[in-house]
């Protein structure tokens, strides 16, 4: 929901993993999660109030959704677009992709495309090398 410290957001998400404590090793993962997040502009940190960046994928700015699409593809090779879809809402922390998502996934999918940063063959794309 809204704006929360880093302790309290690590023992939510333990609980709504389903554990009933966050020991050390559950919290440094959960850390590491939320730096992840942080790094990929899904979660703000401002004064180590935490805070989600966007609700939904149009809250999103366009040139921020490229970037991240590209980055999501990971290594130079093939994936299928409704996968590259579905991994780009995974990597933006969405738990699946609605029709918002999947339309805005093949609307990138084809400015990326006209840009030259991927490249595709069929239903198969992968980032430039």
């Amino acid at each position: 929901g809204g704006e929360r410290d880093r302790d309290t957001a690590i023992t939510a998400i333990a609980h709504d993993l389903g554990y009933q404590r966050a020991g050390s090793r559950i919290r440094e993962e959960l850390d590491n999660s939320i730096r992840t997040a942080v790094r990929r502009g899904i979660v703000e940190n401002e004064g180590g109030a935490l805070r989600l960046g966007a609700r939904s994928i149009d809250e999103y700015e366009r040139p921020f959704l490229k970037e991240q699409f590209v980055a999501s593809l990971g290594s130079a090779s093939w994936v299928e677009r409704e996968e590259a879809v579905r991994s780009f809402a995974r990597w933006l922390g969405f738990r699946r992709a609605g029709p918002a998502i999947e339309e805005t996934g093949r609307s990138l999918i084809n400015g990326l495309i006209r840009e030259g940063r991927i490249e595709s063959d069929g239903a198969m794309i992968r980032k430039v090398p």
